[in-house]
Parts: C-alpha cells; sequence; structure tokens
C-alpha cells in the first residue's frame, strides 16, 4: 500500500513533550550529512525525515505521527491564537515554505560540498605529515668517546609504549566513536590552526552542533574519552563567532557545559 504522505507536503509532526509542530517532509539527500547519519532504522514502519519551522531542525516520524496540514487549517491556528512565538512564526511559514525550504537545501548542499572539501584537506595534512614521519632520517655524527662511556653507564629510558594507544582506539565503542567525530568536526571549524573561522561553515556546525545537543545519552566516560567538553568550552570562550547572533553558538556551548558538568556530577563551570 503507498504511503500518503511525501516529499514536499507540509505536516504536522507529534513529538513526545512539545506540541504538535509545522515542518516539511524532506528527501534524505537534502539534508546535512551529519544529521543524515543520525537517521534510526526501522523495520516495522516507514520514517519521514521532517524539517521544521522556522529553525530547520530535523525529525524522524512515522506516518502514524503525522498529519497533513491544510492552508484551511493554518488559517485557523493563527485566528485563534494571536500570542506570537516560534509556533507562531512556524505556522506562518507553513502557510507558503517552498522557497524557505529551496533555501534550506541550497544551503545544506552547500555546506556539506565545504565540508567534504575541508575533510579531504586534512586527510591530506595527515598523509603528508605520515610521509614526513617515514622519511630516512639523517645519520647522526658519532658522539665522542666520553659521551659515549657517559651514555652506556647511564640507565636505559624506557621504551615508548604505543600499544595502549592503539589498545584505546579498538576499545571505543561506536557511540563513543560518533561524539569523538563531531568534537573533531567542531574543532576543525572554530579552532583551526590558522584561527580562522569561516562564516559559510556555520549551517554545517549549527547541524552538527543540533546533533550534539539532541544526545542526551552521552556518558562521563565518553566525555573523558572524546574531550569534547575541552572543545565545547573554548567554543564558549572564543571572543568572536561569525553569525553568532543568528546561531548563539557560544551561548550554545555555554548550556552543554552546565548540562554535561550535571553528568560529571561537578559544579557548574566558570567562564574561566
Amino acid at each position: 500500500m503507498a504511503s500518503e504522505y511525501r516529499v514536499g507536503d507540509v505536516v504536522l509532526a507529534k513529538i513526545r513533550g512539545f506540541p504538535a509542530w509545522p515542518g516539511i517532509i524532506v528527501d534524505d539527500a537534502d539534508v546535512p550529512a551529519a544529521v543524515r547519519a543520525e537517521k534510526p532504522t526501522s523495520k516495522q514502519a516507514q520514517l519521514f525525515t521532517i524539517r521544521f519551522f522556522p529553525a530547520a531542525d530535523y525529525h524522524w516520524a512515522t506516518p502514524r505521527d503525522l498529519t497533513h496540514l491544510s492552508t484551511d487549517d493554518i488559517d485557523a491556528f493563527l485566528a485563534s491564537h494571536k500570542k506570537s512565538g516560534d509556533l507562531q512564526k512556524a505556522y506562518k511559514l507553513a502557510r507558503d515554505p517552498h522557497a524557505w525550504n529551496a533555501e534550506q537545501t541550497a544551503a545544506v548542499r552547500e555546506h556539506d560540498a565545504a565540508l567534504a572539501a575541508a575533510d579531504a584537506d586534512a586527510g591530506a595534512s595527515e598523509e603528508a605529515e605520515e610521509a614526513e614521519d617515514d622519511a630516512p632520517k639523517k645519520r647522526k655524527r658519532a658522539a665522542p668517546a666520553a659521551a659515549r662511556k657517559k651514555r652506556k653507564d647511564s640507565p636505559e629510558p624506557p621504551a615508548a609504549k604505543e600499544e595502549p594507544k592503539e589498545e584505546v582506539e579498538e576499545e571505543l565503542d561506536p557511540q563513543t566513536k560518533k561524539v569523538r567525530e563531531w568534537r573533531h568536526k567542531l574543532q576543525r571549524a572554530f579552532l583551526s590552526k590558522d584561527g580562522v573561522i569561516r562564516a559559510e561553515d556555520m549551517d554545517a556546525q549549527d547541524a552538527t552542533l543540533k546533533i550534539v545537543e539532541a544526545y542526551d545519552e552521552i556518558t562521563p566516560e565518553q566525555l573523558k574519552v572524546t574531550k569534547i567538553g575541552k572543545v565545547i568550552k573554548r567554543i564558549h570562550q572564543l571572543p568572536e563567532i561569525p553569525r553568532d547572533d543568528e546561531f548563539h553558538f557560544r551561548e550554545r556551548a555555554g548550556a552543554l557545559m552546565t548540562k554535561w558538568s550535571a553528568v560529571l556530577g561537578a559544579p557548574a563551570p566558570s567562564d574561566a
């Protein structure tokens, strides 16, 4: 039996703990790659990807949690709810969302491409560093006899232990690896070595941060192993971030610090 819902439909989606919210069904190819990777699998029911108005948050819903939202439904809501707010804005946008939706999709594609290019550059840099490490080193000149005697009499330093690092890598569970991946994405965008934060990358970072904010199962061990908290704290302390008036990155980073302090059982962090 064909589904009654399709891409481009304006719908009202039910989310536990929130009022039913207006959004539009979008193709999975048109959402940020980081969001797409988080889509759950369901063998029992079809999952539709919803882009909510007006913040372009994402959610996955089954048909039973969706209702078609007609123009009459929208007008009736707006007539009976005069108080302004995000829900009011969402309904107003739902009346004619297609230009807005096209802009969101174009921004997603542009910034996913930029993120892929940045990842490719990072990979090339890592390969160059590995090649440099593998290059033959210059032969050192023979040390004077006195120096040789001193070294012979001195205790040998313990050999560097690299195996534990490999073991830690192997022991990371898939979810911890995802948390670490989020940390790397945020670190590359906000704390790059050249100190440049690119305004055109901010849509993609907003999507990444939304995923981090929505992840409520983070554990003390994940925070310690991935060190994502340190990156979030440094983002919170940045003196200036492009488009921060639009995305509120520093404010959101501060909220995450407080949230994770509770996870760690520590006092709420200061800005110091």
